[in-house]
């Protein structure tokens, strides 16, 4: 019987410096993908290091000895094995890595954020990286698109089943009637969890080219 846990083993290993019980690993376990897990731990351990280098003034230490944590490492496992391309791999690397931080109000879920992600393909994941940057970058969270707006590398047909595709996930809600889109709490969580590549992000220090 195959622990599709094995592979993060040693990365989850080097944060018991952090706090993390290494002990405890012996009873984690889950069913999934072996070879998605292997893939998925690569990402993970280059994740930690870019973490590694910002320090660990932010880490989540009582999260970090948590089951809730161990959770979401199994959550992101059974997230991979459904990824459809190594760019939506290094997005849940990156967003459980981001597990391991605090971070300022509004607070963020994060396993209600990493069960989100699981059903996000990499083209709806585009699609609100594509809304973000069309937003005011000073207050994104305020600023509402219109329904019928163009975006770089989409047609009208193409963004409108996209952005209809995010509001029915919950990362978009609509506006007037459906006449706007303005981005949701829970994506706000995803952003802020996934550290993405925004100047509008506090604390994001490193580029992220996930596609």
């Amino acid at each position: 019987m195959v622990n599709a846990l094995e592979p993060l083993f040693p990365a989850l290993r080097s944060l018991e410096a952090l706090g993390l019980p290494a002990a405890s690993l012996s009873g984690w376990f889950a069913y999934a993908n072996a070879q998605q897990a292997q893939r998925l731990a690569g990402h993970f351990q280059h994740e930690l290091a870019l973490l590694a280098q910002e320090g660990a003034a932010q880490v989540d230490h009582a999260y970090l000895r948590s089951d809730a944590f161990r959770a979401n490492v199994v959550q992101a496992v059974r997230a991979a094995e459904v990824a459809d391309s190594d760019g939506k791999l290094r997005l849940i690397a990156r967003a459980l890595a981001g597990c391991l931080l605090t971070f300022p109000a509004p607070q963020v879920d994060k396993f209600q954020t990493m069960r989100v992600l699981e059903g996000l393909s990499e083209r709806e994941f585009g699609m609100l990286l594509a809304v973000v940057g069309a937003l005011d970058p000073l207050d994104p969270y305020a600023d509402i698109l219109p329904a019928g707006a163009r975006l770089p590398g989409w047609s009208r047909d193409e963004a409108g089943a996209a952005l209809l595709g995010l509001g029915q996930q919950g990362l978009l809600m609509g506006v007037n009637g459906g006449e706007a889109w303005r981005l949701s709490p829970l994506a706000r969580q995803l952003v802020t969890l996934a550290r993405l590549n925004a100047p509008w992000l506090a604390g994001n220090s490193d580029g992220l080219d996930l596609f």
